[in-house]
């Protein structure tokens, strides 16, 4: 049960991997992008590294109906900071979860749908594949069901 600051938290962590720190610095007017593709997000990622994320529509929508400002403020101005936005969404995610096992799900579940390394490496903003690499999680059980297959073809050669 989370309030709506937080779900919006959530779902940035969740639906675009978005690291906290990227979730806390989200502006509402200078980082939603419309393009001939639709809405997007633009992150400011680490290492000043910026990366423009196709957004669905309702954060898109979420984003323009925010005042104008960092979606997150901070009381004491600015915004949120990664730490509060971490703290807040471990609050309403079970015991133990933290926002950035959203983002290894969110690799993992993006490279299961595409197959894509290259595309996940893009998504979460990573300089290196090799750091993507850890982020996808193998199935075990399917890399199990493509050995045996593959081994039966070959013995039945």
């Amino acid at each position: 049960m989370a309030d709506l600051r937080v779900a919006l938290m959530l779902r940035f962590a969740n639906d675009l991997g978005l690291r906290r720190g990227e979730v806390a610095q989200i502006h509402t007017k200078n980082d939603l992008v419309h393009d001939i593709a639709g809405p997007s997000l633009l992150v400011h990622g680490k290492g000043a590294r910026n990366r423009v994320l196709p957004l669905p529509d309702d954060l898109a929508e979420a984003l323009s109906a925010a005042p104008a400002g960092y979606l997150f403020p901070s009381p004491a101005g600015g915004h949120l900071s990664a730490h509060w936005v971490g703290t807040l969404v471990a609050r309403a995610l079970a015991d133990g979860t933290t926002m950035h096992q959203l983002r290894h799900l969110c690799a993992t579940e993006v490279h299961e749908e595409t197959r894509d390394l290259r595309l996940v490496q893009t998504l979460l903003g990573h300089a290196s594949i090799a750091t993507t690499q850890r982020y996808v999680a193998s199935d075990d059980t399917k890399m199990r069901e493509a050995i045996r297959v593959r081994s039966r073809r070959w013995r039945t050669s």
